[in-house]
């Protein structure tokens, strides 16, 4: 059985930076996020933690969270609050991630490994993909991942945060703004982005192609997005970033650059992450009033009353969005 020391050796940290990845993703860097989640991935590692598991004399429970790209922030915010949860209630919990080369055996897998039941957070599906969800049996909850007809779905309700966010920036009197998200294949992403584009064709502001940006979003592609934006002839005065995350990378760079923020161009990510609440420049984000750790544990406390209790009346929420106002945007 892999453990945290197999993940800690080929991700090159210590077992402590593996557990804090693991149970509290927010409190550490995002390159080292991403070495040790790489590392759980390529070892197919069970986050429960193997020096605490349950005891062999009873039947062990499991759980598989099915998740999309390792930085998504909703897998990020929510995934340790469903470990957790779970753990507490007596069942293993198998984190997969699903990619394009690897999406059908990824369900293979976890459809064959019989688990008691499933989260999938972030993920497209296919029709294909969820007619074998459903004649599995197995009870299932989709977290901001989404598919026509599903049962059961929590999310947040990404085309209006990224439309409250463009908004807000267009209502400050801002005409170059620009997009900056990851790719388009992550739900999370894309809804977003449709909802800034809605705001802008609303008010028949110019969409520029140019200052759309749909990038990968680690530190060195980020970096190139900044020095794409810098060669523009009417370089943005607003930014809209996908995530709280990407906004703060991208303050950083403009920072280094010599730029004032807000005063020379104004930034809002989406998220409400309290690393952007908490943030040397406290973040302008659009987010819920709730927290993503607690969307998680709506996921799971769902997921075991169907478990459980066998409730299975279906449900479809949807968590509304707020603008939260701060220090890194203001009106031209």
């Amino acid at each position: 059985m892999v453990s945290t020391t197999d993940v800690a050796k080929r991700a090159g940290v210590s077992q402590t930076t593996v557990s804090r990845v693991l149970n509290k993703p927010d409190q550490v860097k995002k390159d080292t996020y991403d070495k040790v989640m790489a590392a759980v991935n390529e070892l197919n590692y069970s986050a429960t933690g193997t020096e605490d598991t349950v005891p062999v004399a009873r039947t062990i429970k499991t759980i598989s969270l099915i998740a999309g790209p390792l930085d998504d922030p909703i897998f990020i915010g929510s995934a340790p609050s469903i470990i957790s949860l779970a753990k507490q209630q007596g069942y293993q919990v198998n984190v997969h991630f699903v990619t394009k080369e690897n999406e059908l055996e990824t369900y293979d897998t976890v459809l064959s490994s019989k688990a008691d039941g499933l989260i999938l957070t972030s993920v497209q599906l296919n029709e294909a993909v969820y007619e074998r969800m459903l004649q599995s049996k197995i009870p299932f909850i989709l977290l901001n991942s989404s598919y026509p007809g599903s049962q059961h779905s929590i999310g947040l309700n990404n085309v209006e945060a990224g439309y409250v966010a463009a908004s807000h920036l267009l209502g400050s009197n801002h005409q170059e703004i620009a997009w900056v998200g990851g790719p388009l294949n992550n739900p999370t992403y894309k809804e977003r982005f449709q909802g800034f584009i809605h705001a802008l064709q609303e008010v028949k502001s110019k969409i520029r192609k140019k200052r759309l940006v749909i990038a990968d979003t680690d530190k060195a592609s980020l970096l190139n997005v900044f020095e794409d934006l810098q060669v523009l002839k009417k370089k943005p005065t607003g930014i809209v970033a996908a995530t709280d995350e990407i906004a703060i990378q991208l303050m950083d760079f403009y920072q280094e650059a010599g730029y004032q923020i807000p005063e020379d161009v104004s930034i809002i990510g989406i998220g409400n992450t309290e690393m952007g609440q908490h943030s040397a420049l406290s973040l302008t984000s659009v987010g819920t009033a709730d927290s993503l750790a607690n969307l998680g544990i709506e996921a799971i406390t769902r997921l075991l009353d169907i478990l459980t209790l066998d409730q299975d009346e279906a449900f479809n929420v949807s968590r509304e969005v707020l603008l939260y106002e701060r220090k890194t945007t203001a009106s031209l």
